[in-house]
């Protein structure tokens, strides 16, 4: 009982021993180099100089939409978005499809003056 005793003790002593150990130092970085994520994030969101200067001026000198004369405009495409449910294959009943979103294309891109009469 009491060799018990004693191997216990001893095994406390050398694992706590172990926990208290002093970290290596030449491995530990400089707390004032170290970026916190909030200021990474704010440096992130800041203009870039070099693309900001390099920026062109855009004007419009043609009116767009229903003045003449017409300028090409795109109509986007007409898409919905459809859930397909899990199911199981017809050819293989081993293989379960998981349910998922599928996008589905109604009418593709159209020019604007397409659908104008003249």
């Amino acid at each position: 009982m009491v060799s018990r005793l004693i191997k216990l003790l001893f095994l406390v002593t050398w694992i706590s021993g172990c926990a208290t150990a002093a970290p290596l130092r030449h491995n530990m970085c400089d707390e004032k180099e170290v970026l916190t994520f909030a200021d990474v994030y704010r440096k992130s969101k800041q203009p870039r100089r070099t693309e900001a200067e390099n920026l062109p001026v855009l004007t419009l000198d043609m009116p767009a939409g229903y003045v003449k004369p017409y300028m090409p405009v795109i109509r986007p495409p007409r898409v919905i978005k459809v859930w397909v449910p899990a199911h199981v294959l017809r050819d293989d009943r081993n293989i379960m499809v998981a349910g998922h979103w599928s996008f589905v294309m109604l009418e593709g891109t159209s020019w604007f003056i397409e659908g104008e009469v003249r």
